[in-house]
């Protein structure tokens, strides 16, 4: 039988692997061509260019080289001897000589094309457009958070992934769940943080922030306007005690006391967040180390010992450093700042609070809306103000429209309050975390809540320029006197709402139909944060009788429940006067006993 001159290649199945190999390299050398002669490519068609004809091109040539494989076995089962089973060459043969530089020519240019789209795609992966834009609707609130935070000009695989080979395959790998996720539909809203499996912050943030050189004192002054008609302006003004843990370069003390230098800090927490710390240990270099537990937890020693250990590192405090929400209150009090909203509208810090902290179903609606408040609102009660600034209160709108949009996602579930951050104490618990005079040793050591050892105390005064300090006043701080229980309530329980409640009323339920209610809660509790009435409540209810004579050392608390303020007596009598054989429980004590 004589041989013949057929190669393996030539069946149909390589021809369909030859085929796919020939479209892709087309549609590459396409795009690749298209997007040298658009100003602003799609991320799509780097997805297309850099990943999805490569990976046909991968498909097409293994289907070639299956089909060449089929055919020989094809060949040695029959016994056939149509050609050799593996290709022969010979350069003396001018035919094949010809083919072997052809192969050789389009083999190199293919050569190059492909290490060409290769590097790029490996650029392209580490970009982002291939981080924030390619799954849109996933990734639209951290992509505009990232573009809105103080890192908008490192690339997110500077943080997420860092430097060298095995990082960024474990990265891919990971993303492959992701990519499904997406496509299956079966990724949560919101996506939760923190991130497990997050790179240690010394590989990837001290690549430009160096602890070792951290040192000194930092000036910090916030703007705020007042929620009132004149929008008051005010400057907070600190001094934040960076401080370091080198004693080279300054005191071991400050807010960088907890960096891993001289001290390392380790804890267990409850959640997932880390929000719900339990238990703390600092180690020092002398080889001493203390341990803090919670005082308010339930769980024995051995159940908190039994809770995942974390090394603190920079994420613990700085958890949100790329991708930065802030609240209504600061995004609106940046805005009359920076003049982007006019402070001299009326009432237009709270207005446009208010306007901010509404929930809509869509960002669309939500557009909508806010211009209907804050224009509704000047013209009802401020109708010159609506015809002679309209186009000021037009700006104003645009404004909280763009601060709207970037930190508020309905489909994802996103709002003001999804994303906590933990550097301060002022939305979000932050430091108080551990520093809440509530983590103690067993020979009584407690975590400081002193405020002096991070930054001085706040100074409230008038709106300066850039770096100058405001004039010395003798004004408290905060606006309202920290007095009574309000001494000890967190930073975070009032701010940490869209916005700090405007009276009492907001956190104390209070029956406002109440007749002692009709003027305020100052009429009667003239000192803030005292339960018991500072004045004498016969100013107002004339000369006691009866039994709120007999009764008035008790304060009128004891028998009217103080947060409805009913005027008439209460069973709370029996906690005072047990059950007696001539008191019936069913009965009010104002049955038999008249109150005057």
């Amino acid at each position: 039988m004589g041989t013949s001159k057929r190669a393996l290649y030539q069946n149909f199945v390589s021809y369909i692997g030859a085929f796919i190999c020939g479209i892709s390299t087309l549609l590459i050398l396409a795009t690749v061509l298209w997007s040298f002669g658009i100003k602003k490519p799609s991320p799509y068609m780097g997805i297309f260019t850099y990943l999805v004809f490569p990976f046909m091109f991968m498909v097409g040539l293994i289907i070639f080289l299956y089909g060449m494989r089929r055919e020989s076995l094809r060949r040695r089962r029959t016994g056939r001897e149509e050609a050799l089973p593996y290709p022969s060459l010979d350069l003396n043969d001018p035919r094949q000589r010809k083919v072997f530089l052809w192969a050789v020519t389009l083999g190199s240019l293919l050569v190059i094309l492909f290490a060409f789209v290769g590097y790029n795609g490996f650029v392209f992966t580490e970009s982002v457009t291939f981080c924030g834009k390619i799954c849109h609707e996933v990734m639209e609130p951290e992509y505009k958070a990232y573009l809105n935070g103080p890192h908008a000009r490192v690339p997110c695989t500077e943080c997420h992934v860092g430097k060298g080979v095995p990082w960024y395959v474990k990265s891919k790998l990971t993303g492959l769940y992701q990519v499904y996720a997406v496509l299956a539909d079966a990724y949560p809203r919101p996506i939760p943080v923190p991130i497990k499996n997050l790179r240690p912050a010394r590989e990837t943030c001290e690549e430009c922030h160096w602890p070792q050189k951290f040192y000194g004192a930092k000036l910090v002054q916030k703007p705020h306007f007042r929620y009132d008609e004149q929008n008051t302006a005010e400057q907070i003004t600190v001094i934040l005690k960076t401080g370091g843990g080198d004693p080279r370069l300054g005191q071991r003390a400050g807010t960088h006391w907890h960096m891993m230098i001289e001290n390392e800090i380790e804890f267990r927490a409850l959640d997932r967040e880390l929000q719900n710390i339990v238990w703390v240990r600092a180690r020092h270099m002398d080889g001493t180390s203390t341990e803090y537990f919670d005082k308010k937890t339930k769980l024995s020693k051995e159940e908190i010992y039994a809770l995942p250990l974390r090394q603190m590192d920079c994420m613990d405090c700085h958890n949100r450093p790329a991708h930065v929400f802030l609240s209504p209150e600061q995004e609106v009090d940046i805005a009359l700042a920076s003049g982007s909203v006019d402070p001299n509208l009326p009432w237009i810090k709270k207005v446009a609070v208010d306007a901010l902290v509404q929930d809509y179903p869509d960002n669309e609606t939500a557009k909508q809306e806010i211009a209907k408040r804050v224009t509704r609102f000047y013209e009802e009660r401020y109708p010159e103000v609506a015809t002679s600034s309209a186009h000021k209160i037009k700006e104003a709108v645009e404004v909280l429209k763009a601060i709207y949009d970037r930190n508020v996602f309905p489909k994802m579930n996103v709002n003001f309050q999804t994303y906590w951050s933990n550097v301060g104490h002022r939305t979000w618990p932050g430091c108080f975390r551990c520093h809440d005079n509530e983590h103690v040793s067993d020979d009584g050591k407690v975590v400081s809540m002193e405020c002096s050892v991070c930054h001085t105390l706040p100074q409230r005064g008038p709106l300066t320029q850039l770096g100058a300090l405001p004039p010395t006043s003798d004004e408290e701080w905060h606006p309202l006197p920290l007095s009574g229980k309000h001494q000890k309530v967190l930073c975070n329980k009032c701010h940490g709402s869209f916005r700090p409640p405007p009276d009492c009323a907001d956190c104390h339920k209070l029956d406002k139909k109440a007749p002692m209610m009709k003027d305020g809660c100052d009429q009667c509790h003239q000192v803030v944060g005292s339960v018991r009435p500072l004045v004498d409540c016969t100013d107002c209810h004339g000369e006691t009788k009866a039994l709120h004579e007999k009764h008035l050392d008790k304060g009128c608390t004891a028998c009217h429940i103080p947060h409805r303020f009913k005027v008439e007596g209460r069973e709370g009598c029996y906690s005072c006067h047990k059950d007696k054989e001539d008191h019936y429980k069913d009965e009010l004590c104002t049955k038999c006993h008249e109150f005057k």
